[in-house]
């Protein structure tokens, strides 16, 4: 069944709000640096003073080696069962990992609940992909994807600032941080966000066919029956190379900056840590939201989803250059900030549109996502626990490490672009020559 009309906005709207959901507490740290610090050392003893950096970073890279392994193994079951089925298991299982983390137990455990928050978003981010591209047809892949990003953006303001607004009922008279009241107010938080999750599980689960066909797709056409050898094709097809490249170098920009500009503002411009979690709401939402909607108009006029992003990946490298140079000061500092969250976060928007740019065929989405993501997601893998290190060890000058590296990511994301747009010429003018040979 295809859904087409009004309804069809209706439920990329809801998907997108449980999706929003979705890479918010896995990804809180984000928002809340430094109040994750209080309450994993001050609140509870959950782990030494002197290690919190790492331990945070620990729980970046668990849901990032977690959710790697289930990008492959969502992608797969992507292509074999049905989308709102996968979509709503992922669901429950962010609600049941939230929860259990909102529990703040041992460390150990709080590991083990960044790997079950994983589990869930693996087992919803091909089917979520998948779902989101059979919405719209072959010419509105960067509208819908940006769409997407720009509701996703807006369930990320709303839950930053509820975070913000609980979070700051800790902030005594004097400015001090009061541990206990911020630990009970960061659970609370968990415990809201998986209340969300359990909701917006079950309505996407009623609104989402049984049999979704996709828009691109004609209606006398049979599904294809997954088979193990999509897998192989996948593999084969250069433009899932292309994709994973692109999306690798993009997302280490988006690890580098969500994940530590934070915490800069804090230890570097002197910013108090409420106001630095509300920039980042700010950042990582509000400017997310305009920045991946307009995003999509860009690739419109551009004509090119791919050269979009080779654009944005130049202009980033720049800004993040003068943040090096100029961003000492905390005026110019917080504007230059801003400017890079504009582009770092509006490429998120059109990351898996390049995949409909490249032909990649509607029935390889599912496992071509998953190897995509599986690859090229892999900086949640190491990269958090490698800042987090570069932190411990050298303190503010770690973040001109974390600088580099990203500025090195958008040269290649950019050179990975420019092979990546030939590429895509090339298939169009190769279905375009078949379809004068049919005329």
């Amino acid at each position: 069944m295809k859904i087409q009309g009004s309804k069809r906005w209706v439920v990329l709207f809801f998907l997108s709000l449980l999706s929003g959901t979705m890479v918010y507490t896995p990804y809180i740290r984000f928002n809340y640096y430094d109040q994750m610090v209080v309450v994993f050392t001050e609140y509870k003893p959950i782990v030494d003073a002197a290690n919190v950096n790492e331990f945070i970073g620990t729980t970046g890279m668990i849901v990032g080696v977690v959710s790697m392994i289930m990008y492959i193994v969502g992608g797969i079951l992507a292509d074999k069962f049905r989308e709102r089925n996968l979509i709503a298991l992922g669901g429950l299982l962010l609600a049941a990992g939230t929860l259990w983390f909102g529990l703040l137990p041992d460390a150990t455990q709080i590991l083990a609940a960044h790997g079950l928050l994983a589990l869930g978003v693996g087992a919803m981010w091909s089917a979520y992909l998948k779902t989101v591209r059979k919405l719209g047809n072959a010419h509105e892949q960067g509208r819908m994807f940006s769409t997407s990003e720009f509701i996703r953006g807006i369930i990320g303001t709303l839950l930053g600032f509820m975070g913000v607004g609980l979070l700051n009922r800790a902030i005594l008279p004097q400015g001090v941080i009061d541990p206990t009241l911020v630990g009970e107010q960061f659970s609370l938080l968990l415990f809201i966000n998986a209340g969300i999750f359990l909701v917006l599980s079950i309505i996407c689960f009623a609104l989402i066919p049984k049999n979704l066909i996709g828009n691109e797709e004609s209606d006398d056409v049979e599904p294809v029956p997954f088979s193990f050898k999509f897998a192989l094709d996948a593999l084969k097809l250069p433009a899932v190379w292309f994709g994973v490249v692109i999306l690798f170098c993009g997302y280490s920009v988006t690890a580098a900056a969500s994940g530590y500009l934070g915490t800069y503002t804090v230890q570097v411009l002197g910013i108090d840590p409420t106001t630095a979690s509300s920039f980042a709401v700010i950042r990582n939402y509000i400017i997310a939201a305009l920045s991946t909607l307009i995003i999509g108009f860009v690739a419109l006029a551009f004509k090119s989803e791919i050269k979009t992003l080779g654009a944005y990946l130049g202009i980033t490298g720049i800004v993040i250059a003068a943040l090096m140079v100029l961003g000492q000061a905390p005026g110019i500092g917080i504007a230059i900030i801003f400017i890079f969250a504009f582009f770092y976060t509006g490429m998120r928007g059109l990351y898996f549109a390049t995949l409909s740019e490249m032909r990649i065929p509607v029935h390889l989405t599912g496992i071509a996502a998953g190897i995509v993501s599986f690859l090229g997601y892999t900086p949640d893998v190491f990269f958090s626990k490698l800042a987090g290190i570069w932190l411990d060890t050298a303190g503010t000058a770690g973040f001109t490490y974390i600088w580099i590296y990203a500025i090195a990511c958008c040269v290649i994301g950019v050179i990975a672009c420019l092979f990546a747009y030939r590429y895509a010429k090339k298939k169009q003018a190769e279905i375009d020559g078949h379809s004068e040979l049919a005329a």
